[in-house]
């Protein structure tokens, strides 16, 4: 098992307790045990001794030093002679020892349960200390986890000494404005880009048309012409796609109320003509379904998988259905379309930019399912895609309803 690097602190904070409190024990118990030895006992009343006298205005002379020189005065318990009190000055030491023994041991447990105790409160007490310490670390790996593109733009708060987590916090900071900029300008590059094309493609455009809609061109300029007009239509359409997705990367700026049965109506408006020359029935289910978003990138959400459904099902017709409704904390949009099977394993490879499965000869450029999966997670929704049985394609979107998605904000 890895600990934690705040499991590794307290661990660390708790032996340092540990360790001071036992060299707080063994000293506590080695100064009170060479206080109580005989010698030092005996030295001890020899020196009250002759402080008493003194005081009394006794001239005392100095002891002399050496051995039994500690004794002090009385300390001779040799009665007449030499042997009664021996057995008492005996009996005497044995209580002192057996004394000093008892307070000893009654230091050592008292010490020892005094140490348990300080081992046992050292420990939550240090994962308290480790916590504060790691605070700091912790709101920085919060600001991580939450950093997404609609949150560069948040700080963390630089209040505080100027220590080791202050400048880790100044740093994390100048990270995330590096990475602001760095975004804006791949936005503003992606747009600026994608408009400036478009000037020369309509310019193409407005050539080939010159050419087509002349008096009698001829048929190798009117071919060609045709054939611009195509590619540069299919141009301004990628052109279109990729503002989208540029468009998806900051939608948390151009959020408001809609209802997505009211953009599925205008897609469907707009792609009716088309449906009916390529004779597909479209069948529509549209029923209230409020969220909070930007009705453009919606809208585009909606076309592009009807878009998709009709190029699924050329050249022959076929059939698409569109429901829009609203379930338990989400809106739903669901496009079903007829057409070729599909194998189930290369249904995820749809949602990947570029890729057109076996349509590739429909005319598509890789995109239409890509910008719904990106539209409807920069809306915290979900898109799905489930191949039929018996041909074609069961494209699920959701997204969150109107008031579920202002209680996430």
């Amino acid at each position: 098992m890895r600990l934690t690097i705040r499991l590794k602190i307290t661990l660390l904070i708790a032996a340092g307790f540990a360790l001071l409190a036992g060299v707080l024990v063994a000293t506590s118990y080695a100064f009170v045990a060479n206080a109580t030895t005989p010698q030092a006992q005996a030295a001890e009343r020899s020196a009250a001794f002759r402080d008493a006298l003194k005081a009394a205005g006794v001239d005392v002379p100095d002891l002399p030093q050496g051995p039994g020189s500690q004794q002090g005065p009385g300390s001779d318990t040799t009665g007449p002679g030499g042997r009664p009190s021996d057995s008492i000055s005996a009996a005497f030491a044995a209580i002192e020892e057996q004394a000093r023994q008892n307070v000893l041991s009654d230091l050592l447990t008292r010490s020892l349960l005094a140490f348990v105790i300080v081992a046992v409160v050292a420990i939550p007490v240090a994962y308290w200390l480790a916590g504060r310490i790691l605070r700091p670390v912790d709101e920085i790996s919060r600001a991580a986890n939450e950093l997404s593109e609609q949150t560069l733009s948040q700080r963390l708060p630089n209040e505080g000494p100027d220590d080791e987590f202050g400048r880790l916090r100044t740093a994390f900071n100048e990270m995330l404005a590096r990475l602001e900029s760095a975004f804006e300008s791949r936005q503003r590059f992606a747009a600026d880009a994608s408009h400036e094309l478009r000037t020369p493609l309509a310019v193409l455009e407005a050539s080939a048309d010159n050419v087509l809609e002349s008096a009698r061109p001829a048929k190798q300029a009117a071919e060609l012409a045709a054939e611009v007009r195509t590619q540069v239509r299919r141009a301004d359409s990628l052109i279109s796609s990729l503002l989208a997705l540029a468009r998806a990367d900051d939608v948390s700026r151009t959020r408001e109320m809609t209802d997505l049965a009211d953009l599925a109506a205008q897609a469907l408006a707009e792609v009716a003509d088309a449906a009916a020359a390529a004779g597909i029935e479209v069948e529509a289910n549209l029923e209230d379904a409020p969220v909070l978003g930007d009705p453009l990138l919606l809208e585009r959400l909606i076309a592009n998988l009807l878009d998709n459904a009709i190029l699924y099902n050329l050249p022959s017709g076929g059939t698409v259905e569109l429901r829009v409704h609203a379930v338990a904390e989400a809106s739903l949009v669901e496009v079903i379309n007829s057409g070729p099977v599909l194998d189930p394993g290369k249904v995820p490879t749809l949602f990947e930019r570029f890729q057109r499965g076996d349509r590739s000869e429909s005319g598509g450029h890789g995109l239409g399912l890509p910008i719904v999966r990106k539209v409807a997670e920069a809306h915290g929704g979900v898109a799905t895609a489930i191949a039929r049985d018996g041909g074609g394609l069961d494209v699920r979107v959701e997204i969150p309803l109107a008031r579920y998605a202002q209680q996430a904000r």
